[in-house]
């Protein structure tokens, strides 16, 4: 061996000698990383798309989740973070077994927060004691739209915009020092009302009320990656026999400019849902901001363009006026609570599809059916009326898809209901923009110049999709082949028949004997 081979070989075993004692050393004071206690994982960011879920157009079929008085979720208050996040889960797998595409998911059901919110305090429903952070300070809101991107199952973020505690008149929640001392509603006292329901609400009628949940939902919108925004049925209380919701101060500081207290509170709840839409669009444009009301606008009477219905009125008891939303374009969509059956004798299934079917054609608001699976698990729903429902609801020239409110009776199959909403769901359905196939409006089975002894006259006809038709001013029931019909009322002798469909026009005189 020469002197350069031994050299270098005894460079070696230096080296070799020098690891074997330094290496003992390192893992003395770093640890052994491996026996750790594991940690939660970190929430992450969720995606800001739906990446894979490629079909803009397609059906909406939304899955209701609420968190008020854990009805869905959580299943208990107090739960640890791995069992909130399984929960949800849970809730995400079924959605995607079941064919449903989008959650509604109940961020705010009392003036609170299942998400992380420097405006309202956390939960009481998920940690057990208001304004406590859950487990770990665990994300609901974030850890859901993260999951449900993943599978390509949309996030909506529902709020009760104005309820601040959930209590009944048996057993109410009016102490406003109950509140978490840091809340909105427990600083600013003046702009709470107690009701007659037990429960506390915060005053419209209140500029800074408005402000405060417009903020709220700009809030969600810049903070977590959610597809839509959806508020429920409530804003005013629904009435209390004999009771005043006592909103005088507001009136009197507000409402000088209105007809009656109806008036001012109709305007404040229209401020409010404008407030909100504005907040959305200006956070982010491509998130849909909509309502889903109480589904009966108005009882007709033959003059106020309601339905032929006769049940609580939406416009007059709870002043929401879901007509002034889309007519000043501050909606991008409704979702009428159609909890009723076909054959519900004071509000009629198909009579409410056929009015707000009308209500919203051609206005740009897309029409979502809302349909009450928990009456199957009630046993007030027979087996198939789920199919009929949204079978009949398809063929509606506005609507663009259905949701489903009743998760409990959905994950447990109750009456069948989640066999029948997966053969629905078996098939994808899409609703492109209507587009202008050229053709012409016309009428059958009625001809210019006709005599008729009738005072009303049915007329069908067909139309070309891409436009508004209406009839002599009123908007005629419409499907999705163009057809329509409308029954117009005749007067004596002569009368002349519009139908207007986009530019073009058809006129005719029929003759009343």
């Amino acid at each position: 061996m020469n002197e350069k081979k031994l050299n270098i070989l005894l460079s070696c075993a230096m080296l070799l000698l020098l690891l074997s004692a330094v290496l003992p050393l390192v893992l003395l004071f770093s640890g052994p990383t491996v026996a750790a206690a594991p940690a939660l994982p970190e929430e992450e960011p969720a995606p800001t798309a739906l990446v894979g879920l490629k079909d803009a157009d397609a059906e909406m079929r939304g899955l209701w989740i609420a968190t008020v008085n854990n009805i869905n979720f959580p299943s208990r208050q107090g739960m640890t973070a791995s069992a909130l996040a399984a929960e949800l889960d849970g809730i995400v797998d079924f959605a995607v077994g079941a064919g449903f595409n989008t959650i509604f998911f109940q961020v705010r059901p009392a003036a609170d927060a299942l998400y992380r919110s420097s405006l309202f305090p956390a939960s009481k429903f998920v940690s057990g004691e208001a304004g406590k952070a859950p487990d770990g300070d665990f994300d609901c809101l974030g850890h859901l739209v993260r999951a449900a991107h993943e599978k390509q199952i949309a996030v909506y973020a529902w709020v009760n915009p104005l309820r601040v505690t959930t209590g009944s008149a048996a057993y109410p929640q009016t102490d406003r020092s109950a509140l978490p001392a840091d809340s909105y509603a427990a600083k600013h006292p003046e702009t709470v009302v107690a009701y007659a329901d037990g429960k506390l609400y915060f005053n419209v009628g209140l500029p800074e009320v408005r402000t405060l949940v417009a903020d709220g939902v700009r809030e969600i919108c810049e903070n977590y990656a959610v597809d839509g925004i959806i508020f429920d049925d409530y804003f005013y209380p629904y009435p209390v026999d004999g009771a005043a919701f006592d909103d005088d101060a507001a009136y009197a500081a507000y409402g000088a400019d209105f007809a009656d207290r109806a008036d001012f509170r109709r305007d404040s709840v229209n401020k409010l849902v404008k407030a909100c839409y504005d907040a959305v669009k200006a956070a982010d444009p491509a998130i849909r901001f909509g309502v889903s009301p109480f589904g009966i606008w108005k009882n007709g009477d033959g003059e106020n363009g309601g339905s032929a219905t006769r049940g609580l009125s939406a416009y007059d008891a709870i002043y929401c006026d879901a007509l002034a939303w889309v007519k000043g374009g501050y909606v991008d969509y409704l979702a009428p609570q159609l909890y009723w059956s076909f054959d519900t004798a004071s509000a009629r299934y198909d009579t409410l599809c056929e009015w707000w079917n009308r209500a919203l054609d051609s206005s740009g608001v897309d029409l979502y059916i809302n349909h009450g699976a928990y009456r199957y698990a009630e046993g007030k729903m027979e087996s198939g009326e789920m199919t009929k429902q949204t079978a009949y609801a398809r063929d509606l020239y506005a609507y663009r898809g259905s949701l489903y409110y009743g998760y409990a009776a959905l994950r447990d199959n109750a009456g069948g209901v989640t066999d029948e909403v997966r053969a629905l769901f078996a098939k994808a359905i899409s609703y492109p923009d209507y587009v202008d196939d050229g053709s012409l409006p016309t009428l059958a089975a009625v001809q210019d110049g006709a005599h008729v002894t009738e005072a009303s006259l049915p007329l069908v006809g067909k139309s070309n999709l891409a436009y508004p038709i209406s009839i002599n001013g009123i908007t005629p029931y419409r499907k999705k082949d163009g057809s329509f019909s409308l029954t117009l009322a005749l007067g004596d002798g002569a009368n002349l028949i519009i139908v207007q469909n986009g530019a073009a026009k058809l006129e005719l005189i029929v003759t009343k004997d």
